[in-house]
């Protein structure tokens, strides 16, 4: 589920029920954004949004501060009743010019369905409710500041697995996901304030993450960093937007993305097989597979005939995922090391196919004449595999 963040909505308590909320905004009602007619006779000059995120226990966190630039430029004072609304919100206080002003505990409200997107339709809302007054000619700043605990999103991979998943199935815990959280921050309700401000948003995360936004994140799609203004400060990312009211869509997603590991742990091989052609033989391989990136594994091997041949491989291959009951196939270069009966390098081409844990390796190695009375010879090898 998405974490949502609705922007302060500030509106006179005795306005008609044709405003953003129902009745009095002193009681829980349906929200609904704004129409974009402004209801106050007090301006909004400005607004900044900062979200300040990290990690806690596998979630992400964010401070947020909310700071609007307010005006009465008219020769009477005006009351605003106004709201706070947010989803897996807590701790929130409102600052006028400094002081505190008295804010509501915390009650249910809903959202009504939006122009933009039926996924923010219907969602449960807790309201913060406060009361401002504006002297006639005050100018100042509306400050509201809180916690947002953030859900996961969760993108579901389908009956596709990464070779080095589906392969190591026992030893491996399979490549770690991106994380995705969401931000969604309401900005038709400011449209219920006179004037038309510019909206000026900071995203600051760990610089091992990303920011960017979903056009729809129900659609389970990836978000883009499209919009934003990225500048690295120390151990921290920090992404900036700029928008204005009247052209700002009713609500702007922030999605964050802590990037996987680079590398992704794999577990042992063991293969049994025969070396093929006119010196035929018994031969046993035993190995250990990683991968980086998802789609490349890298391996290293001891293969033994049990006799008088050892050989030593490196080897890195370009395997295809198993999607469902097609498996896994996998092209590969390596350079084998014979040790026993003599050192000496070679090159290796490998084509594996595996399904699951289970497969088979058709291996060709070819040793060339390193020096005068030593001949180049080539062998292939067939095993069967099992990875763990």
């Amino acid at each position: 589920m998405a974490v949502r963040l609705a922007s302060i909505v500030c509106l006179l308590a005795a306005l008609p029920a044709a405003a953003n909320v129902a009745a009095s905004t002193r009681t829980p009602a349906t929200f609904t954004l704004s129409s974009g007619t402004a209801r106050t006779r007090s301006e909004v000059l400005s607004e900044k949004l900062d979200f300040d995120c990290a990690e806690a226990e596998q979630e992400a966190v964010c401070h947020f501060e909310a700071r609007y630039r307010l005006r009465n430029g008219t020769p009477e004072a005006e009351v605003v009743d106004a709201a706070f609304l947010g989803l897996r919100t807590r701790e929130v206080s409102v600052q006028f010019d400094e002081e505190p002003l008295p804010v509501t505990e915390a009650q249910a409200a809903s959202m009504g369905p939006t122009s933009d997107s039926g996924r923010l339709a219907h969602s449960p809302a807790e309201r913060f409710g406060f009361t401002l007054t504006l002297p006639p000619g005050r100018e100042g700043e509306l400050r509201v500041r809180g916690l947002m605990q953030l859900e996961r999103r969760f993108l579901p991979s389908g009956y596709v697995w990464p070779a080095i998943q589906s392969r190591h199935a026992l030893l491996s815990p399979g490549p770690e996901q991106a994380s995705h959280w969401d931000i969604d921050y309401l900005l038709g309700p400011i449209r219920t304030w006179a004037g038309n401000p510019t909206l000026h948003i900071t995203v600051r995360v760990p610089s091992a993450w990303e920011v960017g936004s979903s056009p729809d994140a129900s659609a389970r799609t990836l978000p883009v960093a499209t919009g934003w203004r990225l500048r690295h400060e120390g151990e921290h990312v920090v992404a900036e937007r700029r928008l204005t009211a009247a052209s700002a869509p009713e609500w702007l997603n922030v999605t964050l993305t802590k990037r996987k590991p680079w590398w992704t742990s794999g577990g042992v091989q063991l293969g049994l097989g025969a070396r093929l052609g006119d010196e035929s033989r018994f031969m046993a391989r035993l190995g250990y597979q990683f991968a980086t990136p998802e789609s490349f594994l890298h391996s290293l091997s001891v293969e033994t005939d049990f006799r008088e041949q050892v050989v030593l491989t490196p080897l890195t291959q370009y395997a295809t995922p198993q999607v469902a009951i097609i498996p896994s196939f996998g092209l590969g270069l390596g350079i084998p090391v014979q040790v026993l009966p003599e050192a000496r390098p070679g090159l290796r081409l490998l084509a594996d196919l595996h399904f699951g844990p289970l497969g088979a390796a058709l291996s060709w190695d070819h040793y060339p004449a390193l020096r005068e009375g030593t001949d180049s010879f080539s062998r292939l090898i067939l095993l069967f595999q099992v990875a763990l």
